[in-house]
């Protein structure tokens, strides 16, 4: 059974297509949070995830921000007095926070391809009384 050349032809292109769309602009895969505790939990989180943690007071949280399978960056952000204070763990680069007010965080991280740096949102940070939230956006 002979194959038109057309055909093979079209084949070949939707394979690429498909394969050139897998190829999308990297991103941040997930956002580790820990804590100090022992043993120390750890909690991954990816898009679209919110998660809940106790937050006694002086508790401090380490993010590891993962982009192609590897962390990249980092930062501490910890429950001082009724707010939340944020500090990119040493030798950590393109991390940095925004406080819309005493509870709230903003994190962003950014990434650099093909000379190109895109700023990201990595995690919503919100504390209420003896809880803190962590949200990776969409």
């Amino acid at each position: 059974m002979r194959m038109e050349p057309r055909v093979l032809f079209i084949a070949a292109m939707l394979l690429s297509v498909l394969a050139l769309a897998a190829c999308g602009a990297p991103g941040i895969d997930r956002v580790d949070v820990t804590w100090d505790t022992d043993p120390p939990p750890r909690w991954g989180l990816y898009p679209g995830y919110r998660q809940e943690i106790p937050c006694p007071r002086g508790a401090t949280y380490h993010i590891d921000v993962y982009s192609k399978g590897k962390a990249f960056t980092g930062a501490a952000i910890a429950a001082s007095g009724g707010g939340l204070a944020f500090k990119p763990t040493a030798g950590a680069r393109d991390i940095e926070a925004e406080a819309p007010d005493a509870t709230h965080l903003v994190v962003y991280a950014t990434l650099n391809t093909d000379g190109q740096q895109n700023r990201r949102l990595v995690l919503r940070v919100e504390r209420k009384g003896e809880k803190i939230y962590f949200e990776f956006p969409k």
